[in-house]
């Protein structure tokens, strides 16, 4: 019963040995092969086969020594004319999905008032958000 045991147990060592040595060659061959796009963007003979678009302008905030990106350049600008403790809350919120608890333990504010700021501050940017869109109609 031991022997079989100590065989069984040498079986799986040998099995999970090998199958680390396959799992190291296959990173390795896939960093071989791997290029980044910026190697690709500089080489000019794959230069007619891609075209690299421009970056989108995006807005960075810093919340709680976190840097919070937002991409949409509209939305950007709304979060940007909000005072910085209801866009802390918004961005705590709905971009690093915390719960109102965390962020009013974070800013120091009861649970309720976070609550009750996050909705005044929607309707903020809703209204901003409207205001613009109404003025994108008229200019058509």
């Amino acid at each position: 019963m031991v022997e079989c045991q100590e065989r069984f147990d040498s079986f799986c060592k040998s099995v999970l040995r090998n199958h680390a040595r396959n799992y190291d060659q296959v990173l390795r061959r896939r960093r071989e092969r791997e290029c980044f796009s910026e190697d690709i963007c500089e080489d000019k003979r794959f230069q007619r086969f891609f075209s690299v678009t421009p970056c989108q302008d995006t807005y960075v905030f810093r919340v709680l020594d976190i840097d919070v990106s937002v991409e949409d350049i509209l939305l950007g600008a709304a979060l940007q004319e909000l005072s910085e403790e209801r866009r802390a809350i918004v961005l705590l919120s709905y971009f690093l999905d915390m719960t109102d608890s965390e962020i009013g333990a974070c800013l120091h504010l009861i649970r309720r008032t976070v609550s009750y700021r996050r909705g005044t501050t929607l309707k903020q940017l809703k209204k901003y958000l409207g205001d613009f869109a109404d003025e994108e109609k008229t200019k058509r």
